[in-house]
């Protein structure tokens, strides 16, 4: 465990040099590979054999390489890639909070607002590009779950609250051709949900919307809310979400928060990484992840009953939160 971060590294060093792009479907030689790229030969067969160590490369022949499937998912551009994430996780701006986080856990806020003096997804363009990228890619991941898991045909109009680029309305409407919906979000956060809605087909019955959450939600019957309630640490700003939300859903609406849900005592039902993942949120975005029993009381002060499904076919441990009005 004191040495896990050396194979994360080993990963950002392939990914910096485009090792899994280059390599691709082929069968490479170390000689071949480097007077390709030009990297040095002996170092390069080192590395080569270290992402074979960990199984993301086979060393089928002496000094000569091919990604498995575990590898080939680290290119950009394939079914189930996870270079977003790898890339947003790995890059030198997150790496660079972690140093810090005793100190954030002395003294408040994330890691960082130390650091960089903002919170991440403002920390240059690149890097804001790459967070939106891996979010949208987690959202699809997730969505498909959530599409199977619910009954959406009793509804009509849907808001997706701080939906960002628009993934998840996106997945509702194209399985469930009867529903008119809307993104609303800031406009930064909406950058790329005109396009998602085109490419997804539903963009004649799913618009976006500039707003702010805090001030206001559009009515509608069903509010879908993803990874929300998680990037705002502070129960009062959830509240008044929750509040927002209720106002404005009609007679007989749902409120459905997709949320990743820890158990109210660490009991080994949860993999370790959604520990650390909640950690990563003193680092970079300063949420934090919620009990059952915390969910219930924020909803339940906000006028719903709660109702959790489970989404066992979920990347992330998600659970569906069926917020009823009461």
């Amino acid at each position: 465990m004191i040495t896990g971060y050396m194979p994360a590294l080993v990963v950002a060093a392939a990914l910096r040099l485009d090792l899994p792009a280059t390599i691709a479907a082929e069968t490479v030689t170390v000689e071949d590979l480097a007077t390709r790229t030009t990297y040095r030969p002996d170092p390069l067969r080192r590395l080569l054999r270290a992402l074979a160590a960990l199984g993301l490369a086979s060393e089928v022949r002496p000094d000569t390489f091919e990604l498995t499937a575990r590898g080939r998912r680290l290119q950009p551009g394939v079914d189930g890639s996870l270079y977003p994430l790898a890339a947003v996780m790995l890059h030198e701006t997150m790496w660079r909070g972690w140093p810090v986080l005793d100190e954030a856990v002395r003294t408040g806020g994330t890691a960082f607002e130390q650091v960089y003096g903002t919170v991440d997804w403002q920390v240059g363009s690149e890097y804001r590009e790459l967070v939106d990228r891996s979010m949208l890619d987690e959202t699809r991941s997730v969505a498909a779950a959530v599409v199977a898991a619910y009954d959406f045909t009793p509804f009509t109009c849907v808001t997706d609250i701080g939906g960002g680029s628009g993934p998840l309305l996106a997945a509702v409407a194209s399985a469930h051709p009867h529903l008119r919906g809307v993104v609303y979000d800031l406009a930064d956060g909406l950058r790329h949900a005109d396009g998602v809605l085109a490419a997804a087909t539903v963009d004649d019955r799913c618009r976006t919307e500039v707003g702010d959450f805090f001030a206001r939600i559009p009515p509608a019957d069903l509010h879908l809310c993803k990874s929300v309630v998680f990037n705002w640490p502070d129960d009062s700003d959830v509240s008044a979400i929750l509040a927002n939300s209720r106002r404005a859903l009609s007679s007989g609406g749902r409120l459905l928060l997709v949320e990743q849900m820890l158990p109210d005592v660490v009991d080994g039902s949860l993999p370790a990484r959604l520990y650390v993942d909640d950690v990563n949120s003193i680092v970079s975005l300063g949420g934090r992840l919620r009990t059952e029993s915390e969910y219930r009381s924020l909803l339940e002060r906000a006028g719903f009953a709660l109702r959790v499904r489970p989404l066992p076919d979920a990347p992330g441990s998600y659970s569906l939160l069926e917020a009823v009005p009461q």
